[in-house]
């Protein structure tokens, strides 16, 4: 689904709206439910004319361009816009991926929405869809229309058309929304990494702000489910990293899980932070290969093993992105990777996969932290899949691209694991979580 809903929606259909059944929907016309701003009943199937796909793109459009909410396929209503009988339509994945097709074609830009088919145990008969639109960050959404453009919005159970000083101001409410999220993941990112022990290090940091806002609250219950998550667990979870958290507190609005010990000011070798709005940080230390092999390493930059920061970055973004759904936070993320060295020490990306020597990929030391940014759907990266290694292949490939080279390795931009790139360290367990996750494993090289 492709974002939290608010509670009416969910007391109107008495489950949340990605677990709706048969029986529920029979629920809304016993009790007579209306129509509303969040809501819209068909009894029919849009059809394949011109005109039924426009309204079916200027309904989807209207959705999200208010506040969300669902189209529900299969449900007539009476003339005061109640639920009055639940015939339903035939279902099929062909009809999903039609509708899906003409809202694409039809939306500029496309909105985040789900379309789901409902059928009753065993059934054979007719069915049900739900089209879920999720509030968006990107409205105004125009239908194309001819060669011209209009930008629907829902008045309570009805549509009409922005005027023009309205689409203007929806413009301008987008731009505003984008600048207040770029800094947010500024403040986010840097109260993480001003609590992370650069004594030592170098640290991989991940940062994650969501476009829809979740809002979980910090409480007994919260905390105790968030250490029972996470106390004595792995930083890098299906990638060990071989630290763990093991202090587990509060902070304002923010559960807190670190390395360290209890006393200590600084977070030691991990760090993550899980804020209420759905925002998280998630930091690990990535140990200076020049130092494990030769100790008096002063003078000479460090170096950070590439399949190190493939690791962070991958669990780094999958960790962070399952807390924002489970924050109630929706749409799609904007996400930073960056490389911290220790105390602005001047360090490399390299390798140990000749012999367990360390040799290095980098052009030049880099002195600073290298940053790179990209923007997830959250529905695909809190998923263990193709669709997560996609996101986390854009951001390993611009911090490699800091260090002079284009593309790290170990992980594609179309999401496949190029195992050729994976040491002894980690090589068996990324395909053992490929093989389970359906994410192709391929010898190809750069």
């Amino acid at each position: 689904m492709p974002a939290a809903f608010s509670s009416r929606l969910e007391s109107v259909f008495g489950v949340r709206i990605d677990q709706v059944e048969v029986n529920h929907i029979h629920g809304l016309v016993t009790n007579g439910v209306s129509e509303e701003f969040d809501l819209d009943f068909k009894r029919d199937l849009y059809g394949r004319s011109d005109a039924a796909k426009r309204e079916l793109a200027g309904d989807v459009a209207a959705l999200a361009n208010t506040a969300g909410g669902v189209i529900l396929i299969g449900v007539d209503e009476d003339d005061h816009a109640r639920a009055s009988a639940a015939p339903g339509v035939d279902v099929s994945d062909d009809e999903r991926a039609r509708m899906l097709q003409v809202v694409a074609a039809g939306v500029a830009p496309m909105p985040p929405l789900d379309i789901r088919a409902i059928v009753g145990p065993g059934s054979k008969g007719p069915g049900y869809f739900t089209i879920v639109v999720s509030r968006s960050t990107r409205a105004p959404h125009a239908v194309i229309v001819n060669d011209g453009y209009r930008f629907p919005v829902r008045n309570g159970a009805t549509t009409r058309y922005l005027s023009e000083p309205e689409i203007a101001a929806a413009y301008r409410a987008r731009h505003t929304g984008e600048v207040e999220r770029d800094e947010r993941l500024d403040v986010v990112d840097l109260e993480a990494r001003n609590k992370l022990n650069q004594a030592q290090g170098p640290w991989l940091v991940v940062s994650l702000v969501p476009d829809l806002p979740g809002a979980l609250e910090v409480t007994s219950a919260a905390h105790q489910e968030f250490s029972q998550r996470h106390q004595s667990k792995d930083a890098g979870m299906f990638l060990r990293m071989g630290v763990s958290y093991h202090r587990i507190r509060t902070g304002r609005r923010r559960l807190i899980a670190d390395g360290g010990v209890h006393g200590e000011d600084r977070a030691t070798y991990c760090l993550l932070e899980c804020h209420s709005d759905g925002c998280a940080v998630a930091a690990v230390e990535v140990l200076d290969w020049n130092t494990r092999r030769e100790p008096d390493t002063d003078g000479k930059p460090q170096l950070v093993l590439d399949e190190a920061v493939v690791a962070g970055v991958l669990t780094g973004l999958l960790r962070t992105a399952q807390h924002a759904v489970r924050a109630g936070a929706g749409g799609n993320a904007m996400v930073r990777a960056s490389v911290v060295p220790t105390n602005d020490h001047a360090y490399e990306i390299g390798h140990n996969r000749s012999f367990g020597l360390g040799d290095s990929r980098s052009s030049a030391p880099l002195g600073s932290v290298a940053i790179a940014e990209t923007v997830v759907a959250l529905a695909e990266a809190s998923v263990e899949g193709p669709e997560l290694v996609q996101s986390a292949a854009r951001l390993v490939d611009e911090l490699g691209q800091s260090f002079g080279f284009p593309e790290m390795g170990q992980i594609s931009r179309d999401g496949q694991i190029r195992i050729r790139y994976w040491g002894r360290t980690w090589a068996d367990a990324i395909k053992a979580w490929a093989d389970r996750c359906d994410v192709t494993v391929t010898t190809e090289t750069l």
